[in-house]
């Protein structure tokens, strides 16, 4: 993000202490991606994997296709549903 550093500030102390690396020093907006260290992005993408794998599994196979038991986002309608 851009604008919430600019508005409220960065948090204070270090990102990574064995780089000395402080939030302080990490730029705002897309200069961010080549300041911040590898096994960040790594712990990023394991979490986002832990979060797709970890709940709903189950759901995803037995459950219907693009029914996610909101009225506003389903339908009885077969054709209906193919468009949403």
């Amino acid at each position: 993000g851009y604008m919430t550093p600019e508005i409220t500030g960065k948090f204070p102390g270090y990102l990574s202490p064995s780089l000395d690396l402080k939030f302080s020093d990490i730029p705002n907006g897309l200069a961010a991606f080549s300041k911040m260290p590898a096994l960040g992005w790594a712990q990023i993408a394991a979490y986002m994997g832990f979060v797709e794998l970890s709940g709903g599994f189950d759901d995803y196979r037995t459950g219907t296709p693009g029914d996610y038991g909101w009225k506003a986002l389903t339908s009885s309608d077969p054709a209906e549903r193919t468009k949403k």
